[in-house]
């Protein structure tokens, strides 16, 4: 036990050993919420759920704090078929533990079980429907609602007497006593469970007891003549008349008559009134299970929609941020270029990789003119060193027979010095020994267009007029 004051242990003394504070009364008061709780423990362990109940409450209205009081309260509850007010005292001894609470395994097994909680759910809409039935006076269609009730929640105590109490009020005491003795298997010593089933069988006594009292049958002496012929005792009735055959046969088809008539007027419209009942009832089922199925598809459409609403409004504003060409991500590689050129200004291949991941298209289009002179500056302060770099790198492929190399080394130095003929014939040159030819008539056009009257201007020309 913890002192309420600074939390230390407490020992034997009526005081706390670590702050000095009186706990005498505080140690009584949680020594009754334990008997109280150990109390509720032992009913509820015989099924005194009731009983277990009260003892309960009465533990935690000593100390709110007894997570273990709380949790079986919300065990009896769930029992008693009251899934609402055990989930409250679950959440309640959460929010009092967060850490280390078997409460939490309560709530998942109830939460997790999507087709269990969607049966408690209807179950207590259609009990809501019940009491609503019984107010209008609709008795009938309270207890078919009610069965439907107990089918989905079979240890809804409430609704159990509940349809028991309907039984009564029909009279038909038989069928009350049945659920009273269900009633009693999920609590055995609720009090109304056993005032209900005390009122039933007192009725059951006395349509019993005012039954007719049947007649003593006469001895077989008084309504016959005995007497010995030989060794036969012969027995003779009294005004015993010889049997006529016309008035047996005439009494066989008159009862024959009346059994065909009972038949079709009473036995046969009632069979008739029970599968229409059936039928009914199935229907009912039919439809609220429809209900319930439309209910969750324009639920979860609504929501689809609502999702999809708001993925066009994000969409729209990270493009009213980013534009559609992606102007964050271009100028952010250019501020990073330009940060490391003023940081180191030697490290001129990290620089060039930077600016390799500027968008041309954003850069052609939507950039500002301040964007492209400072582009442009970093280009001609780096440009020709790396291009220089890899030029000579894509040379030294060629001469290798490394074609594939030899044009990713051309096409760098060419992205970042297009000033020089060479390079761009020099690409033209390892397009077309790496045998991709449309990129190649491509390049030495390139070539005739931006540096006429050069010698490389001229050998393309040649070779475009041997492909022609």
């Amino acid at each position: 036990m913890k002192c309420f004051n600074c939390g230390c242990s407490l020992s034997e003394k009526s005081f706390c050993t670590g702050c000095g504070i009186d706990v005498s009364l505080y140690k009584k008061i949680m020594h009754i919420s334990n008997r109280y709780y150990n109390d509720g423990l032992d009913k509820a362990n015989v099924r005194d759920l009731s009983g277990a109940v009260v003892s309960l409450r009465q533990s935690l209205k000593f100390n709110k704090n007894h997570i273990e009081a709380r949790n079986l309260l919300g065990l009896v509850y769930f029992e008693m078929g009251d899934v609402v007010a055990a989930l409250s005292e679950w959440v309640i001894s959460k929010n009092f533990r967060p850490n280390k609470n078997i409460a939490d395994d309560y709530i998942n097994a109830v939460q997790e079980n999507a087709a269990r909680l969607e049966s408690i759910n209807q179950a207590a809409r259609k009990y809501n429907k019940v009491l609503e039935y019984c107010n209008q006076g609709s008795l009938d269609l309270a207890v078919i609602q009610l069965k439907k009730v107990l089918s989905l929640n079979p240890n809804m105590l409430r609704g159990r007497q509940l349809l028991a109490l309907l039984y009564m009020q029909s009279e038909e005491w038989e069928k009350a006593k049945r659920e009273l003795l269900k009633c009693q298997k999920i609590d055995a010593n609720n009090t109304t469970t056993l005032r209900y089933l005390k009122e039933t069988k007192k009725m059951q006594e006395e349509e019993t007891g005012n039954a007719p009292a049947q007649k003593k049958k006469k001895p077989e002496s008084e309504n016959a003549i005995v007497y010995q012929s030989g060794n036969e005792t012969i027995i003779q009735p009294l005004n015993a008349k010889e049997p006529v055959v016309g008035s047996t046969v005439l009494n066989l088809l008159i009862g024959l008559v009346i059994g065909l008539a009972v038949c079709w007027f009473l036995i046969l419209p009632a069979r008739i009134q029970a599968v229409r009942m059936s039928y009914q009832e199935e229907l009912k089922s039919v439809g609220d299970t429809s209900d319930a199925k439309t209910a969750t598809i324009t639920d979860l459409e609504q929501r689809v929609d609502a999702l999809t609403d708001e993925n066009k409004g994000l969409k729209e504003q990270i493009n009213s941020f980013t534009g559609s060409n992606g102007a964050i991500e271009a100028s952010d590689s250019l501020m990073k270029a330009a940060m490391s050129f003023m940081e180191d200004s030697s490290d001129e291949e990290a620089i060039g990789e930077l600016l390799a991941q500027v968008d041309a298209e954003y850069l052609e289009g939507e950039a500002s003119e301040a964007y492209k002179q400072l582009y442009n500056k970093l280009m001609e302060a780096v440009g020709p060193s790396i291009a220089e770099k890899y030029y000579s790198e894509g040379t030294l492929a060629v001469n290798q027979n490394d074609y594939t190399k030899a044009v990713e080394n051309l096409e760098k130095a060419w992205y970042f010095d297009k000033t020089s003929s060479q390079t761009l014939y020099q690409l033209a040159q390892a397009y077309r020994m790496a045998e991709d030819t449309e990129k190649a008539l491509e390049a030495y056009k390139q070539v005739v267009e931006l540096f006429p009257g050069t010698e490389g201007a001229r050998k393309a020309k040649d070779y475009l007029e041997e492909q022609q």
